[in-house]
């Protein structure tokens, strides 16, 4: 009799052994064990790109170029045999190895590739490995094997609910910016080829975020290079960008469904809808120029002069902030009486943050760090991996685009709104009320709906730990509390400091 007890428990016992098997054997499947750690300290190559960035009295310009060899080299060096990802060192993401290797190349691709379209030289300087980089060889090599099904380097096919797709309008933002250096230069197989791994996004489920634009971006950038099937109203993307305007609020701002109004709309939203007008000047010009307008408009409130009060959602693209405002000099819908002012307005946002980033150690191995300034795992979402950060980089992209004689580079700093006086803007439909304190510098926003809340961080707790390495998967604490419903986020209060 006892026998006949003790069965039940050795059964559920294999049963629980066979899932854990299963569970390990697809999460090691992902490349769970071949991640490694960013460096805890400071490497020369930090400690230099530092000094020369911050340095005073050195020309803008000159100072983004020495910014755009630092992540040359870490891309260079972190780029894997085949040549289509760069698997730099971190966390992992719930996507797996291979997916954050291709959002690293794409991220960071995309700013090599602005540099080629700004008319700067194409052959660079690698300081990292002491030699001479061809940046269209070396981007024709990445895209040519990631879209090969036979090769090593192949980034897989995109499925519904893909992070795959998401790259896509990165790589498509690529092949656009090099259109006459790469995309034009390739023989029709290798463009066919290229094209139908892009074509995949089509007719993909997305969430009801700032993703149902991919697509969009991807389908406006193979028609404009010649490899679309449709164009207009008849892309398979519209119905995406309709489904994704029932989100805007006003001011230049979107609902993130499920998280609500954050920083994301600077970033994301912003950056994408810029590029859609850039490639297809015609497409909902009206909507897209005045929510951009509006958008940098309020985004130029944000920004402190050493500091931004960053709340929401992936907080390590950061550096990122300043998007709107580039995107709206790049367009160059100001008057031109003011387009010279406007130009330094955007340059002096564009610094002040980068400034701030680098000086309390943002940069670490040739990358972004996974935090708000160093690692810090306690805000590194689920869905973010070794090569997510390179968002980023948004705004080197829109800076560098433009030449090195550009109005953007030769123009005079402006002061930021907050630097000019105090302000108190109420955004109803956004629920926020921004305030800046010129005798401080500091910026506020303030969420009446919060008002009484004071949420805690959540550690990355030694349990969680644990469980990564028992199921070698990402169990970081969610700490969307702190991140969304605080009374109030403060320039000079980070929330990291909680």
């Amino acid at each position: 009799m006892s026998n006949m007890r003790r069965r039940p428990a050795w059964i559920a016992l294999a049963v629980v052994l066979l899932v854990y098997g299963a569970v390990l054997k697809h999460y090691s499947s992902q490349g769970w064990g071949r991640y490694f750690p960013q460096s805890q300290t400071e490497g020369s190559g930090e400690a230099a790109i530092k000094r020369e960035f911050l340095r005073d009295g050195a020309q803008d310009e000159a100072r983004y170029r020495a910014l755009f060899g630092y992540f040359l080299a870490g891309a260079l060096r972190y780029t894997d045999s085949a040549g289509s990802r760069i698997q730099y060192p971190g966390v992992a993401s719930n996507s797996g190895y291979a997916v954050s290797g291709l959002e690293g190349f794409a991220r960071t691709g995309t700013l090599l590739a602005a540099w080629v379209a700004s008319g700067r030289d194409t052959t660079v300087w690698d300081s990292g490995s002491g030699r001479s980089v061809d940046l269209v060889a070396y981007l024709k090599r990445a895209l040519l094997a990631g879209t090969d099904p036979r090769g090593d380097g192949y980034w897989g096919r995109i499925r519904d609910l893909d992070q795959r797709g998401v790259e896509a309008a990165d790589v498509a933002r690529i092949l656009w910016l090099t259109c006459e250096h790469l995309w034009e230069r390739l023989n029709p197989p290798q463009q066919n080829r290229i094209a139908a791994w892009l074509r995949q996004v089509d007719g993909r489920e997305t969430p009801n975020t700032v993703w149902l634009l991919f697509p969009l971006t991807v389908d406006l950038v193979l028609h404009s290079l010649g490899a679309g099937r449709t164009s207009g109203a008849e892309l398979p993307s519209a119905p995406n960008y309709l489904a994704f305007k029932k989100n805007y609020l006003g001011d230049g701002w979107f609902s993130d469904p499920p998280h609500g109004v954050d920083f994301y709309n600077t970033w994301g939203m912003s950056y994408e809808l810029f590029w859609i007008t850039r490639v297809d000047p015609g497409f909902d010009p009206e909507f897209i120029r005045s929510a951009l307008r509006q958008s940098a408009d309020l985004t130029a409130h944000l920004i402190a002069p050493d500091g931004v009060p960053l709340m929401g959602r992936s907080l390590c693209y950061r550096t990122a902030v300043s998007v709107p405002l580039l995107a709206e000099q790049a367009i160059g819908d100001q008057a031109p009486a003011d387009s010279t002012k406007y130009a330094g307005l955007a340059r002096r946002a564009l610094d002040r943050t980068w400034r701030h980033f680098i000086a309390h150690g943002a940069l670490q191995d040739g990358a972004l760090t996974q935090g708000y300034y160093r690692t810090d795992l306690r805000f590194v979402d689920y869905y973010t991996g070794a090569g997510s950060c390179h968002w980023g980089l948004r705004s080197l992209v829109l800076a560098l685009m433009q030449a090195p004689d550009a109005t953007f580079w030769r123009a005079a700093e402006q002061p930021l709104p907050v630097e000019l006086g105090d302000y108190r803007l109420d955004y109803r439909d956004l629920g926020w009320i921004v305030s800046g304190d010129h005798a401080s510098g500091r910026v506020t926003v303030e969420i009446p709906a919060n008002a009484g809340n004071s949420p805690r961080t959540r550690p990355h707790a030694v349990w969680r730990r644990w469980l990564e390495l028992l199921f070698r998967r990402p169990f970081r604490p969610s700490n969307e509390d702190m991140q969304y419903t605080r009374a109030a986020y403060s320039s000079d209060a980070p929330l990291i400091g909680d």
